[in-house]
């Protein structure tokens, strides 16, 4: 069991669960807020208007001890009815300030010693004895029987019934935020179910586009979702490139192999049958030839397929200094132009040899330079093959040429097709040295150009944008 909870697959993340949970959870909390800033603002209404009642409660006591004169303390009639509340916790003082207390509630209410303006009720908080908290208005009165003295009468409360006041309005709206709370739930579930759904083009586009790699991008697809399908849509174009160049590869290797292995096959019979040691050996000859053929067939159409690949496959540009890398390169292709009896010469248009920086693939551009080499040894066998570095302000010239017999000023435009031959070209090409050439030559931004040499042969040009020094 732990080996196959250990080997389970990790699940996958949910972006319904992800959605519904950024926008549901601040919801519920957004709703609670309210609530709770809701509570706090009918409290302090019920405050304001318990406030109120203690002011009018003030006014009437100061009323009242004056109507009563010189008969306090108050009557127990007056005090029952102003002692009265819904829970019973009302207290009352009349002191005076040359007399002291003169009248009170059970518990006596604490002293206060801050000024108060005379005539005017002032509110405040205090708590009793017991630790009750309690909200006090205390008026400043002359008194009516001594002209100099003054009455302090406070009235007090405690804040049970401003409480549950506001609990009773915060209860009669909680069935309504409720309500509330549970439709904005809903219209936020449907809304993700419904969001969610505008991808459900996208899948259908990509579940088709396995027959045809066709993209995936539309003009239904939500911009948010827009870089991803762009993406997608980029791989399925290098998938699509990739999968034709494959196919092509196939169709190539057919062509070009189909003939040196039947001549192959011919020659195995031709020497299995015979009985003369001298077909056999011719034979045998001929099936060297032709393995060769073949050989250098699959090795260029690797190199066609390798040159044609997405950029995304290859190898990056480099600085690299032509003025260092190009007369070795041609230096060992000597052994080759001399086999070939070829004179391989290299001219460099710089009296000091200075630096040729560009920005290349050294590995292909090694492919281009070979194969131009190798269609130069057939065309010019037996003569001259030069290469030359030429400098110029945007850009380094690569050049060859050669004495051979040259090619047709009207075949020129169609070198470097695919399989294409001159029709007084050498046997055993394959017709796709040149194409390599034009594959590498794109993929540097290197205009490529074929045009009459002053040699007598052929010239090809080369022109490879400069570019800046790699940092030391």
């Amino acid at each position: 069991m732990a080996a196959e909870a250990a080997g389970a697959a990790p699940a996958h993340p949910s972006l319904r669960r992800r959605l519904l949970a950024f926008l549901l959870i601040p919801t519920v909390l957004l709703m609670l807020v309210v609530s709770a800033l809701f509570y706090l603002l009918m409290l302090k209404y019920s405050n304001h208007v318990h406030d109120m009642d203690l002011k009018e409660d003030t006014l009437g006591l100061a009323k009242a001890v004056n109507d009563a004169g010189a008969s306090l303390p108050l009557p127990l009639q007056a005090r029952r009815l102003l002692e009265y509340s819904s829970d019973g916790r009302v207290f009352f003082e009349v002191r005076s300030r040359d007399h002291g207390v003169i009248s009170n509630s059970a518990q006596p209410i604490p002293a206060h010693d801050a000024p108060a303006a005379l005539g005017r009720v002032a509110l405040r908080d205090e708590r009793m004895a017991d630790g009750t908290p309690v909200r006090v208005a205390s008026l400043i009165v002359p008194s009516a029987w001594e002209a100099n003295d003054r009455l302090t009468i406070s009235v007090a409360e405690t804040l049970n019934d401003r409480h549950r006041r506001a609990r009773e309005i915060l209860m009669l709206m909680l069935p309504t935020e409720l309500l509330l709370t549970c439709s904005l739930l809903a219209l936020v579930w449907h809304g993700v179910r419904v969001g969610l759904r505008l991808l459900q083009p996208a899948v259908r586009r990509l579940d088709d586009s396995q027959r045809d790699l066709s993209p995936v991008s539309g003009p239904d697809i939500p911009i948010e979702v827009l870089p991803l399908t762009q993406a997608i849509d980029g791989l399925l174009g290098r998938l699509k490139q990739l999968m034709a160049l494959q196919e092509r590869f196939v169709a190539d290797a057919a062509h070009q192999l189909r003939t040196p292995l039947a001549g192959l096959s011919m020659h195995v019979q031709r020497a299995q049958v015979s009985t003369r040691p001298q077909d056999t050996a011719q034979a045998l000859q001929h099936i060297r030839q032709l393995t060769d053929r073949a050989i250098r067939s699959s090795t260029q159409l690797l190199a066609l397929t390798r040159a044609q690949a997405p950029r995304e496959n290859i190898r990056p540009l480099l600085p690299l200094d032509l003025a260092v890398w190009l007369p070795q390169a041609v230096a060992e292709r000597i052994p080759d132009a001399l086999q070939a009896g070829v004179d391989l010469g290299y001219d460099d248009d710089s009296a000091d040899g200075g630096p040729a920086w560009v920005a290349a693939d050294a590995w292909s551009l090694r492919e281009l330079l070979d194969n131009l080499l190798d269609n130069a040894f057939k065309h010019a066998a037996g003569s001259m093959v030069t290469v030359s570095l030429r400098r110029q302000p945007q850009h380094l010239q690569l050049a060859l040429d050669d004495a051979g017999a040259g090619v047709d000023e009207a075949l020129l435009p169609r070198l470097g097709e695919r399989f294409f031959r001159a029709p007084d070209a050498p046997e055993g090409g394959t017709g796709l040295g040149l194409a390599i050439v034009a594959s590498i030559a794109a993929r540097h931004h290197a205009p490529l150009r074929y045009r009459r040499s002053a040699l007598g042969g052929l010239r090809v040009e080369l022109d490879l944008p400069a570019s800046a020094a790699p940092p030391a």
